[in-house]
């Protein structure tokens, strides 16, 4: 909820700075992606697959982009998803998540969100005009980006018994603060832009990924139409547990600059 509130009131004020040398834009979409992952502890592991029957999940994407045209200020980007999913599977063995034990039908529930804000420098290249044939053509302008990615994410999981609703249910809940280095690289050609970015980490027993390629397309002067491929990953100890979940698909959304 708190994510929500803030990135409102961040998208209304954006308009404020149309006139300043702050170039804002805003990207509203939605995300599909496939779930996976596993969960891992002294008495075995289970994955949320092939145990568990997770598939396709579904949610709102939401992202903006200021870029500050002042000397020594970083641009910002912030970019947020929640997704809900869950699903009811009959295990062939025993599973242990948390502090319980089960072993025949049951209904998990998957509450997974993610905020990504990032603090980056734009190294801008500006592309050349060449003649072939006769004709003119433009090499297109290219944009490299550095900098880093504070990742906070939030993963909740719940396991019920179906069979005996007296038993109490199971669950486990991650909250992370994890600073991340970030790389981008996009390419300008007419109304065309490519951008591909990722920000990962990993250690023995931790890690974050994030990837998203697309290739947008202007409609009009400010809105464009952008499609692509965006990956999240993360593993962490939790307690007794080591979880390692993954949530790849397409993303479809529309970008309005100010």
């Amino acid at each position: 909820m708190i994510f929500r509130f803030t990135l409102v009131l961040l998208f209304f004020s954006l308009s404020l700075f149309a006139e300043w040398k702050i170039k804002p834009k805003i990207e509203v979409g939605f995300f599909s992606p496939s779930l996976d992952g596993s969960i891992s502890n002294i008495e075995g592991s289970s994955d949320f697959s092939t145990d568990f029957l997770y598939d396709k999940a579904s949610a709102s994407y939401f992202a903006a982009d200021v870029r500050i045209k002042y000397d020594y200020i970083p641009n910002l980007s912030i970019s947020y998803f929640d997704l809900q999913e869950n699903s009811d599977a009959t295990l062939d063995k025993n599973v242990t998540v948390g502090e319980g034990v089960f072993g025949s039908k049951v209904t998990t529930l998957t509450d997974f969100s993610v905020l990504n804000t990032t603090f980056y420098q734009d190294f801008y290249t500006q592309g050349e005009v060449f003649s072939l044939f006769g004709k003119k053509f433009y090499t297109g302008d290219i944009e490299f980006d550095i900098g880093v990615n504070v990742k906070l994410l939030r993963w909740k999981f719940e396991l019920r018994d179906q069979t005996d609703t007296s038993k109490a249910s199971s669950w486990i809940d991650v909250h992370e603060l994890v600073p991340l280095p970030y790389v981008g690289v996009n390419y300008y050609l007419y109304k065309l832009t490519l951008c591909a970015k990722a920000s990962a980490l990993s250690f023995v027993d931790a890690k974050a990924i994030n990837y998203q390629a697309s290739l947008s397309f202007r409609v009009i002067n400010n809105l464009s139409l952008t499609a692509g491929y965006m990956y999240e990953e993360f593993k962490v100890v939790e307690d007794d547990d080591t979880i390692e979940f993954k949530a790849s698909g397409y993303k479809v959304s529309f970008i309005y600059a100010f």
